[in-house]
C-alpha cells in the first residue's frame, strides 16, 4: 500500500543537498540473503578483549561468498580486470592493505540494500557525521535503506534530509573494559531513531544482534570518489552536531511528511513491511538510480 502523500512540484522543501495497541514487533531476518550465505562467526580473543585492544577481525571473505551476490543481483559483476569493481583481500592481510581508490565494505551492507554508484542519502550521511563506511554498523546501513524506501516506496518523494535530521541521531559505540572506553576499529557510528521521535515514524525494531558481520569485509572501488576516502579513522568522539535536529525554520515544512507517516502508521505498515517491499524486488535503495 503506497501513498503519495507529497508531491515533488511543492515549492520550498530541501531535498538531498549536492533526505489502536502497538504489536509487538518480531525481529527482522537478515535481507536479500539466505543464511547460508551470511560468513561464520568467529569470535575475537579472549585476551585481546579484555586488554581493549580492538584489532581488526580476520578476514573470511571468499570470491564464492561475493559471486553469490552477484548472482543474486545486489552486487556489480567484475568486468574491469586492471581496476576490479571489488576485490577479496589476501590471507596475508591482518587489517585492511587496500589499493589507492578503495574503501572496506562488508558483506552485510550489501544484504541490506548499499551498492555502488553510491545514492545522495548514504553520501550526505558518511559526510554530514564526517565518518567513514567502515565507521558504519549493519543497523546502521539498515536505517538509512528503510529510510529511503518509507520516503521513495510511501511517501512519494526522494529521500528528504530535513526529515532524516528530524527523526534520526547518531551514537557513538565503543568498547568498555574495566570502566575505560576504547573506540572501535569497525562500526564506531551507530545511527538510531530518537526516542522522543519514534511515535513520529513508522513501528521499527533493529535486530540486536549481528554475529560475525566484522569478519565480512573486502575492498570496494571508490567510484567517482563519492565516498571518504578511507584512512582507518576511529571515532573517539561524538561530535554535537551528531545530536541536532532540522534546522527550526525548515521544521513547519515537515508537517505534510509527518502526516503522511501518521496515516502509514495508523495503517500498520511497519519495518517488516518496508524490508518485504524491497525484498521482493531485489531493491538497491542506498545506490545512485
Amino acid at each position: 500500500m503506497a501513498y503519495s502523500l507529497y508531491k515533488r512540484s511543492h515549492g520550498g522543501l530541501g531535498f538531498l543537498p549536492p533526505a489502536p495497541a502497538r504489536k509487538k514487533l518480531l525481529p527482522l531476518p537478515f535481507l536479500l540473503l539466505p543464511s547460508s550465505l551470511l560468513p561464520p562467526c568467529r569470535r575475537p580473543s579472549p585476551l585481546k578483549a579484555m586488554a581493549g585492544d580492538d584489532v581488526w577481525p580476520p578476514c573470511n571473505v571468499t570470491k564464492s561468498a561475493l559471486d553469490a551476490r552477484v548472482k543474486a543481483g545486489i552486487l556489480r559483476p567484475l568486468t574491469d580486470v586492471e581496476l576490479p569493481l571489488w576485490i577479496v583481500p589476501s590471507a596475508n592481510d591482518r587489517e585492511p592493505n587496500l589499493p589507492p581508490g578503495y574503501v572496506v565494505c562488508f558483506l552485510t551492507f550489501l544484504d541490506r540494500g548499499f551498492e555502488t554508484p553510491v545514492g545522495r542519502l548514504i553520501r550526505a550521511i558518511l559526510h554530514y557525521y564526517e565518518v567513514e563506511l567502515h565507521n558504519l554498523n549493519p543497523n546502521s546501513v539498515m536505517q538509512a535503506a528503510f529510510f529511503a524506501t518509507v520516503c521513495e516506496g510511501f511517501l512519494g518523494v526522494p529521500p528528504h534530509w530535513n526529515l532524516w535530521l528530524h527523526l534520526f541521531k547518531a551514537e557513538m559505540s565503543a568498547r568498555y573494559v574495566g570502566g575505560e572506553k576504547f573506540p572501535l576499529r569497525v562500526g564506531g557510528c551507530t545511527l538510531q531513531l530518537r526516542q522522543q521521535r519514534s511515535s513520529q515514524y513508522i513501528w521499527s525494531a533493529m535486530p540486536s544482534l549481528n554475529r560475525g558481520w566484522k569478519n565480512g569485509w573486502f575492498y570496494l572501488r571508490n567510484d567517482g570518489g563519492l565516498l571518504p576516502a578511507y584512512t582507518g579513522k576511529m571515532v573517539t568522539e561524538c561530535p554535537q552536531k551528531w545530536v541536532w535536529g532540522a534546522p527550526a525554520e525548515e521544521q513547519k515544512r515537515l508537517t505534510p511528511l509527518l502526516a503522511g507517516l501518521e496515516k502509514l502508521r495508523d495503517a500498520r505498515v511497519t519495518a517488516a513491511t518496508v524490508a518485504t517491499a524491497f525484498h521482493k524486488r531485489s531493491l538497491l535503495l542506498l545506490a545512485q538510480r
